[in-house]
């Protein structure tokens, strides 16, 4: 999967002439933060952080990892792959995302497309197993506000308005979702995890009710069967790697 961005030197990052540093330890998750401050300009707002963090705090570069835009759509390179600051004491093994301005002042369908694009993105160089939490879940802070830590808390989830979102490559994120549907199936009772998230955040877009929290039980199963018997498929409430592919494609 490709994540179209906008890179360090597009958007003109500083060089403060010291490199940005590798990882050492195995990327273990996802952490959203906010800039706030205004979200308008949002070329300008970054190039302003990183002043910020360069110039005024001496830090290598600005702290987070990308940035997006709740207005454009756009993802910033901050640090990109490499190892970020904005989590004290997690930025050994995670990668920060942080929306432009401050999402109480309005969190956007184009804003949450395009931090779901960076999570992809991260959850295919790193593996599927990658949490997202958000700064609060860490330190004694707002960040990244009500708006945002709401909608993290409650699985992700985007509604059916049509994207306009050019930044985000669609047509890859699901060659890459129906691509990992021989590696995370079956799910099953007991499965757990980010991919029965996405099974029951699907089973739900097809006219389940389910609570989508992870955990593959009794109700899920009950879901995927009503699921199947719409089709030429085995009934058994098992989300097999036949049953992964009609439910993102048919």
């Amino acid at each position: 999967m490709s994540m179209k961005y906008v890179s360090r030197q597009q958007w003109g990052a500083i060089d403060s002439g010291r490199p940005l540093r590798p990882f050492h330890s195995p990327v273990t998750g996802l952490v959203v933060h906010h800039t706030t401050g205004p979200s308008d300009h949002p070329r300008r707002r970054v190039r302003g952080h990183d002043r910020y963090h360069v110039m005024s705090k001496g830090w290598d570069s600005i702290a987070y990892n990308w940035l997006v835009s709740g207005e454009t759509g756009e993802i910033f390179e901050g640090r990109g792959w490499m190892k970020g600051a904005a989590t004290r004491g997690h930025n050994f093994n995670t990668i920060s995302v942080a929306l432009v301005g401050d999402s109480d002042d309005g969190l956007t369908h184009t804003g949450k497309e395009a931090i779901l694009a960076v999570v992809g993105a991260a959850r295919e160089k790193y593996g599927s197993h990658l949490w997202v939490k958000c700064h609060q879940d860490f330190s004694t802070t707002d960040c990244p506000g009500d708006s945002l830590k709401g909608w993290v808390s409650a699985g992700m989830r985007v509604d059916d308005t049509p994207s306009t979102n050019t930044m985000v490559d669609w047509a890859g994120i699901l060659r890459y979702i129906l691509e990992m549907g021989d590696t995370v199936t079956p799910i099953k009772r007991g499965s757990s995890g980010t991919w029965v998230a996405l099974a029951q955040r699907r089973l739900n877009d097809r006219g389940a009710d389910l609570m989508v929290d992870g955990i593959y039980g009794r109700k899920s199963a009950r879901a995927c069967r009503r699921f199947q018997s719409q089709f030429a498929m085995k009934v058994n409430g098992i989300v097999d790697s036949d049953t992964w592919k009609v439910l993102w494609t048919i």
